[in-house]
């Protein structure tokens, strides 16, 4: 029910090219191993924003993307053989993503709940659940959930600026869980 103020309504130029350049550094810096795949999910953000590749960006955004995901799709179509696949062990890896996602969800409304405390009731919870990296798509459902309650709430702007965070986070995350496990020799 909470409703939450309007986001800043302009950003400058300089600030939208600069944001994926030192999300990249500091990335880089905190997790060098992440740096490709922060690298990639800013290169969209860059491309767009400089204005340059105009052809390239739309590109990206529509045939590249569809012909990437179809052949990444007939990649491990292709190489999963159904006896590999089908076993027990699958079944308890897609449980235990359920409940990570069940209890990122859970403790993102928690600290979502603190920090509507810590801001004398300025924001709303929900926001919390848009914390996970399952993006964009959690950011669209604490929006539909939050115009269920208040039609007039508009939160998708807020949920996905968590969203991103969470995103860029969990990237940061593995980046530093493989750098960890490599120094340990596992693989």
């Amino acid at each position: 029910m909470i409703k939450m103020g309007a986001v800043r309504p302009t950003v400058s130029k300089r600030t939208k090219v600069l944001f994926p350049v030192m999300v990249v550094l500091i990335g880089g810096l905190i997790a060098p191993k992440g740096i490709p795949l922060i690298g990639m999910i800013c290169l969209g953000n860059f491309m767009r924003e400089s204005g340059v590749v105009s052809r390239l960006t739309r590109a990206s955004e529509n045939e590249i993307a569809n012909i990437v995901t179809l052949f990444l799709g007939l990649a491990i179509g292709a190489t999963m053989q159904g006896q590999t696949f089908l076993k027990g062990q699958t079944l308890i890896i897609f449980g235990l993503g359920f409940v990570a996602i069940c209890i990122d969800t859970a403790t993102g409304i928690m600290f979502g709940k603190i920090m509507k405390v810590l801001s004398g009731g300025k924001i709303n919870p929900m926001i919390g659940a848009a914390g996970i990296s399952a993006y964009p798509m959690s950011a669209r459902v604490v929006q539909v959930q939050g115009q269920r309650y208040n039609p007039q709430n508009y939160l998708l702007m807020h949920a996905m600026g968590a969203n991103t965070g969470g995103q860029i986070g969990s990237v940061m995350a593995a980046a530093v869980m493989l750098s960890i496990i490599e120094g340990m020799g596992v693989m």
